[in-house]
């Protein structure tokens, strides 16, 4: 997880709790369940999304972006979307 301040969604402002609410919307069923091994001994979880919970406008066009290239009716798959995301993250030395 990414070394710096995160504001997760139960302690956001009600600004910062509705920007996640229209990121999380767009994301599809599939992605919005919790996924045990990024769960943190103190019931928190680590989040890409959280990672820009500091400036609420760049998160929201950032992981919306993100949201629509997630969308099922597009050619790839989740599998192959975490296939992308192991590979890049292998090659940056990351534990994502």
């Amino acid at each position: 997880m990414p070394w710096i301040k995160m504001i997760p969604p139960q302690h956001a402002t009600d600004e910062l709790r509705r920007v996640y609410n229209e990121i999380y919307d767009l994301y599809p069923g599939e992605y919005k369940k919790s996924v045990p091994a990024l769960m943190n001994p103190d019931g928190s979880e680590d989040s890409i999304t959280a990672a820009h919970s500091l400036i609420p406008e760049a998160m929201r066009h950032i992981m919306s972006a993100y949201g629509v290239l997630l969308q099922p009716d597009l050619p790839l798959t989740r599998r192959q979307h975490e296939l992308i995301a192991s590979v890049v993250s292998l090659q940056n030395h990351c534990f994502y």
